[in-house]
C-alpha cells in the first residue's frame, strides 16, 4: 500500500513563503513617542526652576516689590548613531530567487533588530555602560546619565504590595506627579507584559474593568484612569531599586517598574531620521546594506514622567 511512510518520495514538500521570526518583541513606546526634527550637535533644552516667591501682596501705599525671578538652565541631549548591517550571498539570492528575494528579507529581519535596540535604548539605555549608546527615559529619569545619585528620585514611587501585584494608590502617586497629568490624553503608561497584567490583576482583584482608549493610528489599548498603557518588551523583568527607589541594577534582578510619560515633554529628537542604504559592492560574492539613524531621547522636563518602581513577581 502507499503510505507517506512507506513512499515519503512521492510527496511533495510546500515550504510556506512567510518566514517566522522566532522573538518576542513588543515596540509600543516607539509606535506613540512624537519625532521631532534636530540640527548640531545635540538637541538643547532651556529650563526654569520657580522663584521661591510666586508673588507678594503688597500695600497700595507703595511698597517696594521684592525681586522673585527663576533661575535659568540649559541641558543637552547628544544625538548617537544606532546602526546595523546585513548581509546576503549572491548565490543564495540565485539559488532562493523562487522562493522569494532573500535580500529583501534580510532587510525586513535586520528592522526588527533595529527596532528592538531602538527600544531598548529609549528607555534603559545608558552612555555610562553602553559607549556611544544614548540615554533612556529610565536612566535620565534617575538623574544617573550625569554621574549623580538619582537627582530626580522624587519622580520615584516604590511599590509596596507583595509579589505580583501593585498598590493603586501608589500608581496614582506616581501618575499625579507628572506635570500635566491632569489631562490624561497626553500621558502614556509603559511597561512590561508582566507589568501590565499585575495592574490588571489587581483590578480584577476589585472588580474594577480596564477600558479601552485608542493611540497612534487608531490601535486599540487598555487603559488606566483614561490612560493609555503600552506594552513594551524594552522594559526588562530583572530590574533591580532600592528603598529609595534608586535603580542599582539593570538585568539579573527580579523587578520591574511602569513608566507614566507625558508625551509633550518627552521626545524623539532626529538628526538622521532611519535609513536603508545599500553599500557599494566590494567583492562579487555579497551584497551589503546597512541602516542607520541619528537621534536622542529627549527628558525636556524633570516632572515631565514618573515611575511605580520595585514590582516584584
Amino acid at each position: 500500500s502507499y503510505t507517506s511512510t512507506s513512499n515519503p518520495g512521492l510527496l511533495q514538500t510546500f515550504i510556506n513563503r512567510t518566514v517566522e521570526q522566532l522573538t518576542l518583541r513588543e515596540f509600543g513606546l516607539q509606535s506613540v513617542i512624537q519625532r521631532k526634527a534636530g540640527s548640531g550637535d545635540a538637541c538643547y533644552v532651556n529650563q526654569r526652576s520657580a522663584p521661591g516667591t510666586n508673588a507678594s501682596w503688597i500695600s497700595a501705599s507703595g511698597a517696594t516689590l521684592a525681586e522673585a525671578t527663576g533661575s535659568y538652565a540649559q541641558r543637552s541631549f547628544e544625538y548617537k548613531t544606532l546602526a546595523t548591517r546585513g548581509r546576503v550571498m549572491r548565490q543564495l539570492r540565485a539559488m532562493g530567487r523562487t522562493y522569494g528575494d532573500t535580500l529583501a528579507m534580510e532587510m525586513a529581519s535586520k528592522a526588527e533588530d533595529y527596532a528592538a535596540e531602538y527600544e531598548r535604548a529609549l528607555i534603559i539605555g545608558d552612555s555610562q555602560v553602553t559607549t556611544n549608546c544614548i540615554n533612556g527615559f529610565i536612566t535620565m529619569m534617575q538623574g544617573s546619565n550625569t554621574g549623580g545619585a538619582g537627582s530626580e528620585l522624587g519622580q520615584m514611587v516604590v511599590n509596596t504590595a507583595a509579589a505580583g501585584a501593585i498598590v493603586l494608590a501608589e500608581l496614582d502617586e506616581a501618575i499625579d506627579r507628572v506635570k500635566g497629568s491632569g489631562d490624561r490624553s497626553d500621558l502614556v503608561i509603559i511597561g512590561s507584559f508582566k507589568g501590565l497584567r499585575c495592574v490588571n490583576k489587581v483590578l480584577q482583584a476589585n472588580q474594577r474593568f480596564m477600558e479601552f482608549g485608542e493611540v497612534g493610528a487608531g490601535f486599540r489599548v487598555r487603559t488606566y484612569d483614561g490612560i493609555p498603557m503600552i506594552v513594551s518588551t524594552g522594559m526588562p523583568d530583572d530590574l533591580t531599586f532600592n528603598s529609595s527607589g534608586l535603580l542599582t541594577a539593570a538585568s539579573g534582578g527580579a523587578q520591574t517598574a511602569l513608566m507614566i510619560l507625558n508625551l509633550r515633554h518627552n521626545y524623539v529628537s532626529e538628526l538622521t531620521p532611519m535609513t536603508v542604504e545599500p553599500l557599494a559592492k566590494t567583492s562579487t560574492t555579497f551584497d551589503d546594506i546597512e541602516m542607520y539613524s541619528d537621534w536622542a531621547a529627549v527628558w525636556g522636563n524633570t516632572l515631565g514622567g514618573a515611575m511605580l518602581v520595585g514590582i516584584t513577581f
